[in-house]
C-alpha cells in the first residue's frame, strides 16, 4: 500500500497547492510585495506537502481493490 501511496503523493500535493495558491492569487496585498509574497507561496507549497501526506495514504486506500484489502487483511492476520 505505501507504493500506491508514494504514486499518488504528487498529485495530490499539487491539486492542494494549486487550491491554496488560488486564495493567495486574489489577494491584493500580495500584488506589490514581492517579499510577502514570495514567504506566502513558499508557505503554501510547505503546508501541501504536509498536508499531501495523509490524504495520499488516503487516497491509496481508496484505490485498492477488493482482493488486495483481503490480501492486506490477511498479512496482518484479520479473518475477513
Amino acid at each position: 500500500m505505501i507504493k500506491i501511496a508514494l504514486v499518488a503523493f504528487l498529485p495530490t500535493a499539487a491539486v492542494l497547492f494549486g487550491l491554496m495558491s488560488i486564495g493567495l492569487a486574489f489577494s491584493p496585498a500580495l500584488l506589490h510585495h514581492f517579499d510577502l509574497a514570495f514567504g506566502s507561496y513558499m508557505a503554501v507549497a510547505a503546508a501541501s506537502f504536509l498536508l499531501a501526506l495523509p490524504t495520499s495514504w488516503l487516497v491509496a486506500r481508496r484505490m485498492m481493490v477488493r482482493r488486495d484489502k483481503l490480501v492486506l487483511g490477511a498479512r496482518e492476520g484479520k479473518l475477513v
